[in-house]
């Protein structure tokens, strides 16, 4: 988790710094998706393309409700994923840092104005979601294997679940991406594996055509 911060903090002062006080916000999307093929690249060259896994030992699933059955890491990960988000919640709702935070993806300009440094709090928020990011890869490494193009083809379901849950909106994102993973789970048994991300996409389709803004999302 501190190595991933540090190199979000880097990039941050490397790159989406500079480009986010240019203005250029369409190109700090562009610039995250050569960021994340330079590091993706650096993996690959540095550890090999080939997967790694925490351990080869067999996991036994176990039945814990009808036709329903978790592996003891699926539990861990379920718990401690709980755990995360309610100190996320905490830090976001009763920390002086969490307020601006929300009032930085709010409105940065009148954020400044109350003499709180937007770039201060840019770089706290590359911190704490680059030891997020972390967490959650280590999860997906035992829960299935690490590779390379992990990240990538998480990609795409990600981006879905935040226009889902509305742009800009921490617990929308987090709406959006129960939304999605569950569709996903319950896509695989019905249309096959190779189909997720379609189910995932016509969930958001139609969605949106109900709600243009995402479930949590704030009109302009």
């Amino acid at each position: 988790m501190a190595l991933t911060a540090a190199l979000a903090l880097g990039l941050e002062g490397a790159l989406f710094g500079p480009l986010r006080r240019r203005g250029a916000r369409i190109v700090l999307v562009i610039a995250s998706f050569g960021a994340a093929l330079a590091l993706r690249s650096l993996m690959a060259f540095a550890w090999g393309p080939e997967p790694q896994y925490y351990t080869r030992e067999i996991a036994m699933a176990r039945e814990i409700l009808p036709g329903v059955r978790v592996t003891a890491d699926q539990l861990f990960v379920l718990a401690l994923t709980a755990v995360l988000m309610v100190g996320l919640h905490l830090l976001l709702t009763y920390t002086t840092l969490g307020r601006a935070m929300r009032a930085a993806s709010e409105n940065p300009s009148l954020l400044a104005v109350t003499g709180i440094d937007p770039a201060v709090v840019a770089r706290w928020t590359c911190l704490i979601g680059g030891g997020l990011a972390a967490v959650a890869g280590v999860f997906i490494g035992l829960t299935v294997q690490v590779r390379p193009l992990l990240g990538f083809e998480l990609l795409l379901p990600l981006f879905a679940a935040v226009i889902l849950g509305g742009i800009g909106s921490v617990y929308g994102a987090l709406a959006g991406s129960l939304v999605v993973g569950v569709a996903e789970a319950l896509a695989v048994p019905l249309v096959g594996a190779e189909y997720r991300a379609a189910v995932a996409f016509l969930v958001l389709l139609a969605v949106l055509l109900v709600r243009p803004r995402g479930i949590a999302g704030v009109g302009e």
